[in-house]
């Protein structure tokens, strides 16, 4: 049994800025998924039009990669701090969108910083925090940006109640530049990659973190794998995200209050699921808790999307939201623990932005596509069925990397344990 969770001096200084950054990462990216319905009346677009926007903005998420990449040349403080400006002015800005072409563009803007804030957040948890208390820690993480949606499930009902637009939402988005600007000094540039530099000044031949350094032996195995792993997550990740205010809206008719109801009881369940899910990668190790957590999450997001009753729906959407997010703690501790300091920026680039975000692109329009013929509920319940591929991959073609010591390269055996 592993030592309870506790933070150093150093950690608890970084940790208010990392969570603002997390929060309203999480409450920016939910948003759009939320207020679709609202956002497409206003506009006067269809559902199939709305897939089309929702996979274009998700293209930011691919362009994310250079700004995630950055991490390794200029440091993980400047990039994560700069997302969290980005997407901030991105979020304002977008309240005062005229149309569906510029609001699509500047979405488009802010996923890019969005991603970029999230993906680099993770490294910075994956070096400041050991081993043993690393899942812990990604899972709090990820909480936050969970929590971040509770707070547009509290604005919801009384921005409608006052007859207010969806676009306040935008407008409150837009909070975090100032506190994060403020608390800034408290961010210190991790010590893996303070260490790394030293090391490059004094002359030591380390591995060169290029751009195709996760394509490279050894670890090209590992980048093809986690690439895979990525698009299939996110069919389950985006499948309820995007889909589930937009069916039970215009579906099953439920009102501002109902869907308030859920995205409430959904929040609050997810939030001691992830925590417990964040545990469960550190006592029973990353692949078992990976089975369970995709296994329930794939079940019960597939009976949200096909059942009709309220409660029925309302309770497998609870179970869902908080096993669905910790998908992301799945993926992010696995290819973050995977490769080594110098190009752990660069895979978590790779196999997230570049590749996997291809499923976050594609799930839109192929839901929307799929729904004129099935429905939207069934169209969007094969989608999130998709996961369990990404289990079968996790648990054929990786070692568990729990006991893997983040700052070493793996050996070509695949793990390196702790000295």
């Amino acid at each position: 049994m592993g030592t309870k969770f506790r933070m150093n001096s150093r950690q608890k200084r970084m940790w208010p800025i990392l969570i603002l950054g997390a929060f309203f990462e999480g409450f920016d990216d939910a948003v759009i998924n939320i207020a679709l319905p609202y956002i497409m009346k206003d506009f006067g677009i269809t559902t199939q039009m709305s897939g089309y926007a929702l996979s274009i903005i998700a293209v930011g998420t691919m362009v994310a990669f250079f700004v995630s990449r950055m991490a390794d040349t200029i440091g993980r403080r400047q990039v994560f701090l700069s997302s969290v400006y980005m997407y901030s002015i991105c979020s304002l800005v977008t309240a005062f969108a005229p149309n569906i072409e510029v609001f699509i563009f500047l979405q488009f803007v802010a996923r890019i910083f969005l991603i970029g804030c999230w993906s680099v957040g993770y490294v910075i948890l994956c070096e400041e925090f050991s081993t043993e208390h690393r899942g812990s820690a990604v899972g709090r993480f990820q909480l936050t940006a969970v929590f971040g949606a509770l707070l547009i499930g509290i604005l919801l009902p009384i921005i409608t109640k006052l007859g207010l637009s969806w676009r306040v939402l935008y407008i409150v988005g837009a909070f975090p530049m100032i506190p994060v600007f403020l608390l800034r000094k408290r961010l210190p540039e991790t010590e893996a990659f303070l260490q790394l530099q030293e090391e490059k000044k004094l002359g030591k031949k380390l591995p060169k973190g290029d751009f195709f350094g996760p394509w490279k032996s050894p670890y090209i195995k590992y980048t093809v794998v986690m690439s895979i792993v990525w698009v299939f997550l996110y069919f389950g990740i985006k499948g309820t995200l995007n889909f589930f205010t937009l069916r039970v809206v215009n579906e099953l008719n439920w009102t501002p209050n109902m869907v308030s109801i859920g995205l409430l009881t959904q929040t609050i369940t997810a939030m001691l699921v992830i925590a417990l899910n964040g545990k469960l990668m550190d006592r029973i190790g990353r692949k078992r808790a990976a089975t369970i957590i995709i296994i329930v999450g794939c079940i019960c997001s597939v009976l949200m999307f096909t059942l009709h009753n309220f409660y029925a729906v309302l309770i497998c959407s609870i179970i869902s939201a908080g096993f669905v997010n910790s998908f992301l703690i799945v993926g992010s501790t696995l290819t973050n623990e995977l490769f080594p300091t110098e190009i752990r920026a660069s895979a978590m680039a790779w196999a997230n932005n570049i590749v996997g975000r291809l499923g976050q692109i594609l799930v839109p329009t192929v839901v929307t596509t799929i729904a004129l013929s099935l429905g939207l509920g069934n169209a969007a319940a094969l989608a999130v069925s998709l996961p369990i591929i990404s289990l079968i991959l996790i648990l054929v073609f990786l070692q568990d990397t729990g006991k893997k010591t983040i700052n070493k390269p793996l050996e070509n055996k695949g793990i390196t344990e702790n000295s």
